[in-house]
């Protein structure tokens, strides 16, 4: 009996706030189930990360495009029926600290109107992951300035 097929579905989280459920493409959806063949933590190597998602149906083979972060992942046995599909391009937290080699990797051969939106995207996780870094340098430094006033006391 033929093994039925599984699909890979990821919570992604979207620059204006909102979530949706994606199904990942075959080529990734095939990269990761290898990799859960060896890592009994694969969930963790792609939560966090910044993928290209569709926003729009296909007409002639083109969808707008945008770059949302993968927040759940989850194995489903039905694939997307409408324009919920990933494509095969993401970037980790760690990469997209570079912005420029970020863009330049998602950007792919896309139209203009996705370039943009992609960078505009990429903009906001950018400032987003920015902001987080910066918040918990803070802390850890109030942290130590308490802890050292404690001492002069």
């Amino acid at each position: 009996m033929r093994k039925r097929q599984e699909y890979i579905w990821c919570l992604i989280e979207l620059s204006n706030g909102n979530k949706e459920w994606y199904c990942l493409s075959k080529v990734l959806r095939r990269a990761l189930f290898i990799e859960k063949k060896h890592n009994q933590f694969w969930k963790q190597t792609m939560i966090g990360n910044y993928i290209t998602v569709a926003r729009s149906k296909y007409i002639k083979g083109r969808a707008r495009l945008t770059v949302g972060r993968i927040e759940k992942i989850r194995i489903r046995k039905k694939g997307a029926t409408d324009w919920h599909w990933s494509r095969n391009q993401f970037v980790t937290a760690e990469h997209l600290l570079d912005l420029k080699d970020s863009y330049n990797y998602l950007r792919h051969d896309y139209c203009w109107y996705n370039r943009l939106a992609i960078k505009v995207a990429l903009i906001y996780w950018h400032n987003k992951l920015i902001q987080i870094r910066l918040n918990s340098k803070r802390y850890a430094l109030k942290k130590k300035r308490l802890k050292l006033e404690r001492t002069v006391k």
